[in-house]
C-alpha cells in the first residue's frame, strides 16, 4: 500500500541561530516520529527531504568482548598488575 501524500504550509521561525518549522501531525504519524528522535535532513535542488534516522545498535561491553581471551590481549591489559612496568 502506497503512503498517503499530503502537503501543508508551515511557517519558518527562528530557534536560536537556526531556522526551523513544525512537522504536521500527519507527517509525524506517517514517519512514526517521537519527540527527541533524530531525523535525516537532505537538501537538494530546492527541496528538503526529512526521513527517520537509522538507529545504531548500542553495544554492551560483554558483546564487544565476546570471543576475546586473555591470550589475545597484551600484558598491559591484565588487571590487578601494580608497580613494575611490563616491557
Amino acid at each position: 500500500m502506497a503512503a498517503h501524500v499530503f502537503e501543508k504550509v508551515s511557517k519558518v521561525a527562528r530557534w536560536g541561530n537556526s531556522l526551523g518549522f513544525r512537522i504536521p501531525q500527519e507527517g509525524v504519524d506517517q514517519l512514526k516520529l517521537k519527540e527527541g528522535e533524530s531525523v535525516n535532513v537532505r537538501v537538494k535542488d530546492g527541496t528538503i527531504t526529512i526521513s527517520r534516522a537509522k538507529t545504531r545498535k548500542k553495544w554492551t561491553e560483554k558483546e564487544l568482548l565476546k570471543g576475546v581471551t586473555p591470550s589475545m590481549c597484551g600484558p598491559d591489559l591484565i588487571p590487578n598488575r601494580e608497580g613494575k612496568e611490563l616491557i
